[in-house]
């Protein structure tokens, strides 16, 4: 009996998919070919033509609350990292939260990080190797030079291989001070793949830095797009995202050669929308999210309607062959990876346990049924912290309706492709009331202001979003709350022979003291 009770074990540890989760920064609605945009994307065209591509699918309105909420499957007001984290401030994801390579690893995943991490790393507590994964290499900050890897000349680049890697072990990756961070996050993706037991089931995040500012590629990827886009500013963003789908590419082909991509489900998401022209952030590199209304760092469509592709190979069993080429118009939002995830895995009953904001979205995206999610949390966005209404503003129901409240942020104009001109429908836009509703179903472009129309409408969306406002969650050291006890950091206390100042974390006894 034992021995047959281990041979099931055993096939059912051989039969778990692999999952290679692929973040993009940055990415804009329009940006991907499939979209019918002006640049070339053929790797994810590919995912998405035999794969599903989805519709009605939200992320947060910046970086790192995304980034958490992928990884904790929970809201930014839940899990406290309401807005990206500021390098050298002692703000961080939790550590009471459970994130998802921990789960994967009860089923006996092994998991590995690669790109940005922006999460904190203000404790070795809080880097990757210490929150699941067993290897890292990319940077702890949330955006730098792709050539030189540093942000306010300080440098960022790690190697942290080995679980719970932190001082005396993990190294400063200076040797590839130069190399532009695309292709050394992909190379190391392919490194990863080629050396892992392809029997064993295989969790990858790999986060790139692309298509983030600043404006940076190699010219041979932008060169292709002299005769093709006018604009320099959306060439060289071009050139970014080329290199990324291309690396993509690279990481497909891996996964072929080595026996694994039939097993494999591939995820690709944005982590949030393009930041466009008058970006709050100042961080607008060519990115386009036409049709919609905003873009990264406010709420509006083009901040957090996100792109996402799934694809599964034959050997997963999970999506059959009438399914893809799908659009999926479920709502879904990007909480959902982790109990989407803990399904596959078989490990469904260890995530329930875990206050998970997250629905599991396994019929909706494979079976084709309805789907779980009935409303969407907004998020804070960037002008929240001055303004009235301290976080969460706006929520969106499955039918469509969204309700806005104080304001969505900005930017809050429709970008130069989509200006109200564009829509020959003036008497609909309003621009001045602290209250406003859209279908977005019928008005993805957040065009219409229907509020005066569907008073009952305003009134459910108002009281609901009163009471998720009520259960936000404030810990000190979280994503909004600096720990007290721990210094400003000094990078003038951190050196390395090699490249000069660098990025680690310092309020840890074994680091030194400030």
């Amino acid at each position: 009996m034992e021995l047959a009770c281990l041979a099931l074990f055993v096939t059912q540890a051989v039969a778990l998919p692999h999952i290679v989760f692929i973040v993009a920064d940055d990415l804009g609605w329009n940006d991907v070919g499939f979209r019918g945009g002006d640049i070339s994307t053929p790797n994810v065209d590919s995912l998405a033509r035999d794969g599903l591509v989805l519709d009605q699918y939200y992320v947060q309105s910046v970086c790192s609350p995304s980034r958490a909420t992928f990884l904790t499957g929970r809201y930014p007001i839940h899990h406290t990292v309401n807005d990206w984290l500021v390098a050298g401030q002692a703000t961080a994801l939790p550590l009471n939260e459970t994130l998802l390579p921990e789960l994967l690893d009860e089923a006996g995943y092994s998991s590995h990080a690669v790109g940005k991490w922006h999460l904190g790393f203000h404790k070795w507590a809080h880097t990757p190797t210490f929150r699941g994964f067993q290897t890292y290499l990319g940077f702890y900050t949330g955006g730098e030079d792709y050539f030189r890897h540093s942000t306010k000349n300080v440098f960022d680049l790690r190697r942290d291989f080995g679980v719970k890697c932190g001082a005396g072990c993990s190294e400063v990756a200076w040797e590839e001070l130069g190399r532009y961070s695309t292709e050394i996050f992909t190379e190391r993706a392919v490194e990863l793949i080629q050396a892992h037991e392809k029997k064993a089931p295989f969790f990858l995040y790999l986060a790139y830095q692309a298509v983030h500012a600043p404006a940076q590629v190699p010219e041979s990827y932008v060169s292709p797009y002299n005769a093709s886009i006018a604009d320099a500013k959306r060439r060289t963003f071009a050139g970014m995202l080329s290199c990324m789908d291309e690396g993509i590419g690279n990481v497909t082909r891996a996964l072929q050669a080595k026996g694994m991509l039939e097993n494999t489900l591939i995820v690709f998401t944005t982590d949030n929308g393009g930041p466009i022209d008058r970006s709050v952030g100042g961080d607008s590199v060519g990115a386009s999210n036409f049709p919609l209304r905003g873009g990264k760092h406010s709420i509006w469509e083009g901040g957090t309607r996100g792109t996402a592709v799934v694809w599964a190979g034959q050997s997963t069993e999970l999506l059959p062959k009438e399914r893809r080429g799908s659009l999926v118009r479920s709502l879904m939002h990007g909480a959902d990876w982790l109990p989407t995830f803990c399904s596959i895995a078989g490990i469904s009953k260890a995530c329930s346990r875990l206050p998970l904001d997250g629905v599991d979205q396994r019929g909706a995206l494979f079976a084709g049924g309805d789907g779980p999610r009935r409303e969407v949390l907004y998020g804070q966005h960037d002008d929240a912290p001055e303004r009235a209404t301290p976080y969460d503003t706006a929520l969106r129901d499955a039918e469509g309706w969204k309700l806005v409240q104080d304001w969505g942020g900005k930017p809050d104009y429709w970008g130069n492709q989509s200006s109200p001109d564009y829509w020959g429908n003036k008497e609909c836009l309003n621009l001045a009331d602290s209250v406003l509703l859209f279908n977005v179903e019928t008005d993805p472009s957040e065009y219409c202001d229907v509020s005066a129309k569907h008073p009952e409408i305003v009134a459910r969306l108002a009281a609901r979003l009163a009471e998720l406002r009520s259960s936000a969650v404030d810990v000190v050291g979280g994503g909004g709350h600096p720990d007290p006890s721990c210094p400003k950091y000094d990078p003038a206390q951190h050196q390395n022979q090699h490249v000069g100042e660098i990025w680690e974390p310092w309020c840890d006894s074994d680091v030194i003291e400030i």
